[in-house]
């Protein structure tokens, strides 16, 4: 059991790092993150992203000093905040079919708006008792609330001053769809929009 938890921890962890470098990387394709984040070695591995999330994940584990304890309130602070992201998920696609209700889609939800309103209250109450002590659940919403604000701080200064899009105004569904293309961001690095 032992050998086969060992495995499974290193594959989880390999899935992560390789997972999230991807995310990177796909961000910075569209201008998301920095673009440094986009370069590939010569053997076509995001090699910035899987550094930069190894150190993250080396760095977490510095700060729980072997304490199950902090290792567990890394892991529901973590937790709240991939909850938050669904909770974001379910709103944006609320929005979405409230504002273009015709448009192409590979998958309909059934039951109209009922099962994302359901998934949001869900998730509401799994984030209210993420923990029974009071006050580790009040630190745990404290530090997800901080990494949302910074995250969301960044988020502002990153799309006004670097994408050059307004923020909180709706794009059009051509410009959305074009930014799948790559010809779009070369379009607009050649006209100088970003760097």
């Amino acid at each position: 059991m032992t050998f086969v938890s060992a495995l499974a921890v290193i594959s989880t962890q390999n899935s992560t790092v390789q997972g999230l470098s991807s995310i990177f990387s796909g961000m910075a394709k569209t201008n998301l993150m920095p673009q440094f984040f986009g370069k590939m070695n010569r053997h076509r591995v995001n090699a910035i992203g899987i550094w930069f999330i190894t150190i993250t994940i080396m760095g977490c584990a510095y700060i729980s000093q072997d304490s199950s304890e902090r290792i567990s309130f890394l892991i529901l602070v973590g937790s709240v905040f991939w909850m938050v992201s669904y909770i974001v998920a379910h709103i944006d696609l609320l929005v979405f079919r409230y504002r273009l209700p015709k448009a192409p889609r590979n998958f309909k939800v059934p039951f109209g708006p009922i099962l994302p309103c359901i998934g949001i209250a869900g998730t509401i109450f799994m984030i209210v008792n993420i923990s029974t002590d009071p006050v580790e659940r009040r630190n745990i919403l404290l530090v997800t609330g901080i990494t949302l604000l910074i995250l969301f701080v960044y988020s502002l200064f990153w799309i006004h001053f670097k994408m050059k899009i307004p923020a909180f105004k709706p794009l059009p569904m051509e410009k959305v769809l074009a930014m799948e293309n790559e010809m779009y961001y070369k379009i607009r690095k050649n006209r100088g929009l970003w760097k």
